[in-house]
């Protein structure tokens, strides 16, 4: 008698995701996901039970690449009979034709989110039809529902020679006012209380239509008006078109969050314009101490590249001088690397890793210094915090956020003493300081 086949045990019609990558991502992995339950489809957060696998992949950097790459191997592996591997994002956009014949156990391939588009692939092909007509209600993601991402624009108009995202996004296209809005007052009535606001470039926001009424802070005082959003963070913004009134806003309006994430990526003019960046180390100086002078709450947050193409002892010295003179709150590094299809990729006198990787070193301890300075000048202050997460199996009761601090990126605060629930705002005195934590206790309501 021939022997029976062991049959797959898992849910049809339903989904299980993997998000790769950055805050942009996942908020397209977020669209794919409510396309599919529109659909019909479940969410399955174990992989077994679940009839599609999809990797929502990032192709930014090298080490981003191996980690999508490793993540898709990973499901070809554990896949029962019947199910399907479906692979998206950034990576699949950018190598398309080469993945399909490097990796043939992978089913179904699609790239970047567009509205419609994985339901296509899919075969759902009523069901995609609609979600180009109307916009699908995202399905959260991530173990903070008081917190979601809200990206209002897609692609970038910049031509920065160490960056692929052009190439693999496009141009920039704006998401309308109203409709922004509408997602935002969606999020709100399903428990979000704190958005972040992301693209690839904020503060061209509305600015490659060429109208003067659509812009960064036309839509952050439209959030604010017609929302009920405790706070609103800026990220992902550019040296570029940040206006005195949208930072007097910051300034007067508690709701949002003097805070601001501003890649400079460098301080020295050479390395900067081999960079092909627009903004000068003298305008980022008097650009981000103007900043200070306007918001003096101010949290800085920015992002630097070390060891491009050409950087001398004396140009990464610049950089040093500028981030100690600044005092940035928050700042993070990465060492140089090749992105194929990118200017700075055929540039001369790479600069070895060793030697990037020492400066970059040397660049995140006074930068450790800093941070240990200004954590403790808060010792005694009262502030605003954010209950992120019960501090389970240790001495603290949560885990949560000033307005300072964006989720995932930044430092944190650890609860020592009072009772709360997750998602809740509470006053609270600061007690203990580290170079990356604040310690604090809960005031009464």
């Amino acid at each position: 008698m021939k022997a029976k086949s062991a049959k797959a045990k898992f849910t049809n019609r339903s989904v299980h995701p993997i998000s790769m990558g950055c805050a942009k991502n996942q908020v397209d992995l977020e669209r794919m996901l409510g396309e599919f339950r529109q659909a019909g489809f479940s969410i399955q957060e174990d992989p077994s039970q679940s009839e599609y696998l999809l990797v929502n992949t990032c192709g930014f950097i090298e080490s981003a690449k191996e980690e999508s790459v490793d993540a898709i191997l990973g499901l070809t592996q554990l896949r029962r009979p019947g199910q399907k591997i479906l692979v998206a994002g950034c990576l699949s956009q950018r190598y398309s034709s080469d993945l399909k014949s490097e990796m043939p156990e992978v089913d179904l391939w699609t790239g970047t989110y567009q509205p419609g588009k994985i339901l296509e692939v899919i075969g759902e092909h009523d069901m995609a039809n609609v979600c180009r007509r109307e916009p699908q209600k995202r399905v959260a993601m991530g173990n903070t529902p008081h917190h979601a991402y809200l990206k209002i624009a897609e692609g970038c108009n910049r031509n920065c020679s160490f960056c692929a995202i052009p190439g693999i996004r496009g141009k920039q296209n704006s998401f309308d006012i109203p409709e922004l809005v509408a997602e935002a007052q969606y999020l709100v009535k399903h428990g979000v209380k704190e958005i972040s606001l992301i693209a690839q470039d904020l503060t061209f926001y509305g600015r490659e239509s060429g109208g003067p009424q659509t812009n960064l802070e036309t839509l952050v005082r439209a959030l604010l008006s017609d929302t009920d959003l405790h706070w609103v963070r800026l990220m992902y913004a550019y040296p570029e078109f940040i206006d005195d009134s949208l930072l007097r806003l910051m300034a007067d309006n508690n709701r949002l969050c003097s805070y601001l994430d501003m890649p400079i990526q460098h301080a020295s003019d050479a390395v900067l314009t081999r960079m092909r960046r627009k903004t000068r180390g003298k305008e980022l100086r008097e650009l981000l101490l103007r900043f200070r002078s306007t918001v003096p709450e101010i949290s800085l947050r920015t992002t630097v590249l070390v060891g491009f193409p050409g950087e001398t002892e004396a140009e990464f010295e610049e950089l040093m001088q500028l981030a100690n003179e600044v005092k940035f709150e928050r700042l993070g590094g990465f060492t140089y690397s090749d992105e194929e299809g990118t200017h700075a990729a055929t540039l001369a006198h790479k600069i070895p890793h060793d030697i990037a990787q020492e400066r970059l070193d040397r660049l995140l301890a006074q930068q450790s210094e800093i941070s240990l300075e200004r954590n403790q000048s808060l010792l005694g202050r009262e502030l605003e915090v954010v209950l992120d997460e019960v501090a389970e199996e240790s001495e603290f009761h949560f885990y949560g956020r000033s307005q300072w601090d964006a989720l995932e990126v930044d430092n944190g605060i650890r609860v020592l003493e009072g009772d709360g629930d997750v998602g809740q705002f509470r006053m609270a005195r600061v007690v203990d300081a580290s170079e990356f934590d604040l310690d604090v206790v809960l005031l009464p309501q």
